[in-house]
């Protein structure tokens, strides 16, 4: 079963590799890298004229141009490209449901505390209460205003003090890239985009120049640096969004998380010499 429903196909680089392919030869192609995807795992070679759609004598002509394309191991034909694109996404897959379940773990954790009875909280506060009352019955009342006198940083420590209550904000998982549109998260370093970025920067209409993933790791540490010190929290897929316009604009010459200048239109355009006076006026 495929790994994803769709599969990253490189258009450009496919019409390189293929120039010299007839019509039926593209057609046997595309079916056989088809199933590979599909099926996940090499092709055997007592399947290839099948998967092709083609007769015996037929595929005997069309294997001697299309077998440059796969390694054959005696029993299966390899396609090196189709098992690093696998790899690709099996290891983004992973990321994303460990990623998935720390969250779900975290969610569990805190409904868990909070759902907690608060019994022990309201008796150890009435047991405090019990107890002061019976210090605040001290005979020595001057003694007790001349240590209150002589003590005001400790009262105002303990007006401005952080209540017993309140607690530091839980630190976010390590790995930030994920799909879920529930989640937001700040920048960090370590993120990462999606392994088809360049794929999507097109659809965002940012063409990406280059060899894959369409970025450098230079320009992905700027635009990491500057977002975390930003500290604005955004789904993954606003970050890519971000990240892909601002390796077109930072190729472009603009600094990052710069947004791109709009010419305006209908502007005035002043003309003629200020000191002639019109022809009516003379």
């Amino acid at each position: 079963m495929a790994v994803l429903p769709y599969m990253q196909f490189y258009v450009a680089d496919y019409l390189a590799d293929t120039m010299h392919l007839s019509t039926e030869e593209h057609g046997a192609y595309l079916l056989l890298i088809f199933n590979y995807w599909q099926t996940g795992k090499p092709l055997p070679k007592n399947r290839l004229a099948g998967i092709a759609r083609l007769s015996n004598d037929r595929w005997t002509d069309v294997e001697r141009s299309l077998n440059e394309f796969f390694i054959d191991d005696g029993n299966t034909w390899t396609h090196q490209r189709i098992e690093r694109d696998l790899l690709s996404v099996k290891g983004a897959q992973s990321q994303r449901s460990e990623a998935g379940k720390k969250s779900a773990q975290k969610r569990a954790e805190k409904k868990t505390k909070e759902n907690q009875p608060k019994s022990n909280d309201r008796s150890t506060t009435d047991e405090r209460n019990s107890n002061d009352r019976s210090t605040n019955k001290d005979p020595d009342k001057d003694l007790n205003t001349d240590l209150k006198d002589q003590t005001p940083h400790i009262a105002g420590a303990c007006e401005n003090g952080p209540s017993p209550d309140e607690s530091p904000p839980q630190e976010l998982d390590d790995v930030f890239w994920t799909d879920d549109p529930t989640v937001k998260f700040p920048m960090a370093t370590t993120w990462q985009p999606s392994p088809d970025f360049k794929r999507r920067a097109a659809v965002w209409g940012n063409i990406l120049d280059g060899p894959d993933p369409g970025y450098s790791p230079q320009e992905l540490a700027s635009f990491t640096t500057y977002w975390k010190a930003e500290g604005k929290a955004f789904h993954h897929v606003q970050w890519e969004q971000k990240f892909s316009r601002h390796l077109a604009s930072q190729r472009g010459g603009s600094p990052p998380g710069a947004k791109p200048k709009r010419q305006r239109q209908g502007a005035f355009e002043p003309s003629g010499n200020y000191g002639e006076k019109p022809p009516e006026f003379n």
